[in-house]
C-alpha cells in the first residue's frame, strides 16, 4: 500500500504540518510543484489506495468535489491536468492530514464541534 507520504517529496511532507498551523503561499506553490514532480505511477497508486480505504461519495462530499471528477481520477484521468489539479490538491491534503496524524494537531472552534469531520 503506497502512502502519499512515500510520494512526495520529504521537505513538502515536512512543511505540511507547519503549514497547517500558518498557511502560506509558498507552501501552496510548494504542493503544487510536488504533485507535479511526483511520479504519474506512484500518485496513481497513492490515490486509489485512498478511494479504496474511504468511500469516492462521501469523500467527494466532504472535499467539495463534483462526484463526475471523483469518478474521472478513479478511472485513472491524468492528474496533471490542470482542470483535475485542484481536487487532487485537496486529495493529497487530506491524506497528509491523516497519513501525518494532522487531524488532531488542527484546533477546532467550539462552535464547529458537532460538524462531522
Amino acid at each position: 500500500m503506497l502512502k502519499m507520504i512515500d510520494v512526495l517529496d520529504q521537505r513538502l511532507v515536512q512543511d505540511f504540518t507547519q503549514a497547517l498551523q500558518s498557511p502560506t503561499p509558498q507552501f501552496e506553490e510548494q504542493l503544487n510543484q510536488g504533485i507535479l514532480e511526483a511520479s504519474d505511477c506512484d500518485l496513481n497508486r497513492a490515490v486509489t489506495t485512498f478511494f479504496n480505504e474511504v468511500n469516492a461519495i462521501e469523500a467527494a462530499q466532504a472535499l467539495d468535489i463534483s462526484v463526475d471528477r471523483i469518478q474521472a481520477l478513479q478511472l485513472g484521468a491524468s492528474f496533471k491536468d490542470e482542470q483535475y489539479l485542484a481536487d487532487l490538491k485537496k486529495i493529497v491534503t487530506l491524506c497528509l492530514a491523516v497519513e501525518t496524524d494532522a487531524l488532531h494537531q488542527v484546533e477546532v472552534f467550539d462552535s464547529l464541534q458537532d460538524y462531522p469531520m
